[in-house]
């Protein structure tokens, strides 16, 4: 469970640090999108080593409550973020990154989906509710995000590569 935590402990911390720069508001540059896009590569390469480090552990119930506790701590950023680049729609475009915004969005959601379900599968009963309630509130944001830049373009193939700078 080591490797579990210490890979949802870099996800929080570069979480942290997309917030942060996309709280730059209307301050935001293309430097800054391409940055945040390879910051979400990075993130979404963390999430992948989570899943692994799940593979053939079993998390014992104090384990399991850390790790919702931090689950609900990453909601809260994600919901921040994507409310952040919601609000910042119209800067994105005019710098036009909107697609890369979309297409991180897009990825993101997939490599959160496959750390929720094995998180899910391996938590303890008494706290798979909790557990599910937090998915649907994150699934709630990307779905709110996604419909936002539905139609955006632009960026696309600008974030290559990954940041793990902090």
């Amino acid at each position: 469970m080591d490797k579990v935590q210490k890979a949802l402990d870099d996800l929080e911390r570069k979480a942290t640090k997309s917030v942060k720069i996309i709280s730059k508001g209307e301050k935001l540059s293309v430097g800054d999108a391409i940055k945040l896009g390879r910051k979400t590569n990075s993130m979404i390469s963390t999430m992948k080593k989570a899943v692994k480090g799940y593979e053939g552990t079993t998390p014992t119930e104090e384990e399991s409550q850390k790790i919702l506790a931090q689950s609900k701590r990453m909601v809260e950023l994600s919901e921040a973020q994507l409310d952040h680049l919601i609000s910042l729609k119209p800067h994105i475009e005019k710098l036009h990154v909107g697609g890369l915004v979309k297409k991180s969005m897009l990825r993101t959601q997939a490599a959160s989906g496959e750390l929720e379900n094995v998180m899910r599968e391996k938590s303890p009963e008494n706290l798979k509710a909790e557990g599910e309630a937090l998915a649907k509130r994150k699934q709630a944001v990307f779905e709110k995000a996604l419909a936002a830049f539905a139609n955006s373009t632009g960026g696309e193939d600008q974030a290559e590569g990954e940041d793990d700078s902090d």
